[in-house]
């Protein structure tokens, strides 16, 4: 019983992770209230989750309110673009179900289609912003790139990010494990998915400390199509965008 309870158990360890986790949750809901902040809250949450999945994590506020405050203005401006993007989704649904014309089955699915593809499109941009140095452009168009190229990784993120939406609808009585786990969840299975991906573009050997930024430039170098440079030296990264 002594060893199942143990600070190194697997039982302690998973309970570790899951305080963790609710505390990361719970940060980024109270961050996003303003609504404008979304992006920022949700580039430093993945900032987080992608130091978890590495077990590089320390002080998961402060380096939260960190990648928060560094990232802020670029997020803040990629999640406006995301906004109007799909605020235009938004308009052409009301087009369909309000304006009363008739619209053949096919175009509707193409745009529904489109719509999806710009979503899964979406689950990348906040993580390459905590993790690569990058142009607004080219961020999102890496984000374009990484969804095409690992595309059945990217359809089981979107099923992983689809899940909370499918409970709060199924039943209400799920909002409080929501609210504990409903964002930074099914974030954390992304992580693991998109966590190899990332280390594609990033040195081949890279000593991380806790003080150091978890970033590393993306431009210049083609690599499937995605442009990357990667930093000379993971000590010489520096905070900020």
């Amino acid at each position: 019983m002594n060893k199942i309870f143990a600070l190194d158990s697997p039982v302690m360890r998973f309970l570790s992770r899951m305080a963790d986790i609710m505390i990361l949750n719970i940060l980024v809901l109270i961050t996003c209230i303003p609504i404008i902040t979304i992006g920022a809250s949700l580039t430093a949450m993945h900032y987080v989750l992608i130091k978890m999945v590495r077990d590089e994590e320390s002080y998961i506020i402060k380096m939260y309110f960190k990648s928060f405050k560094e990232n802020f203005l670029q997020a803040t401006i990629l999640w406006i673009i995301v906004l109007l993007v799909g605020a235009i989704f938004v308009g052409d649904y009301f087009v369909f179900v309000k304006s009363g014309q008739e619209f053949s089955i096919v175009f509707m699915v193409a745009v529904l289609s489109v719509f999806v593809l710009f979503l899964m499109t979406v689950m990348y941009i906040f993580p390459l912003q905590s993790r690569f140095y990058n142009t607004i452009g080219r961020t999102l168009k890496n984000a374009l790139l990484v969804m095409i190229l690992n595309f059945p990784k990217s359809i089981l993120m979107f099923l992983l990010y689809l899940l909370p939406v499918v409970l709060l609808i199924v039943s209400p009585y799920a909002t409080p494990f929501l609210i504990m786990f409903g964002v930074a969840g099914p974030g954390l299975g992304a992580a693991y998915l998109y966590k190899k991906v990332f280390a594609r573009f990033e040195p081949e050997e890279t000593a991380i400390t806790d003080d150091m930024d978890f970033q590393v430039d993306m431009e210049g170098v083609e690599t499937e199509g995605i442009e990357t440079v990667e930093t000379e030296d993971a000590d010489s990264t520096t905070p900020g965008k």
